[in-house]
């Protein structure tokens, strides 16, 4: 068997004259993040999202309009779940979006 070469040592990078770089800790949701505004906001929007689908529970959807409950319901699920991981903005956005498209379902039909 032929010997392979030996492996060079380790490069050590020095930055900034040498000062160590500080350690990150993620943490789950705070006690501050769970009472947040913008949690509470999120919650709400949830809230009127699902008032407005309890509206159209009489109605007759087109597949279009069906679609887009489901879609909204897909965004209010997920909005929930990023909720529960801490993900305040990720939550506020998908609840906004599904909010807006309970907007347009609601809305009388011309």
């Amino acid at each position: 068997m032929a010997d392979l070469p030996p492996c060079p040592p380790p490069k050590v990078v020095v930055r900034n004259g040498g000062t160590a770089e500080g350690t990150v800790h993620l943490t789950g949701g705070t006690a501050a993040a769970k009472n947040s505004p913008q949690r509470a906001n999120t919650e709400r929007s949830l809230a009127s999202t699902e008032d407005e689908l309890k509206m159209t529970a009489g109605r007759q959807l087109d597949s279009a309009q069906q679609e887009t409950v489901k879609q909204i319901h897909q965004y209010a699920a997920q909005s929930r779940k990023a909720l529960q991981a801490g993900d305040l903005e990720l939550a506020h956005n998908l609840a906004v979006k599904a909010h807006l498209l309970a907007d347009q379902v609601v809305k009388p039909q011309p």
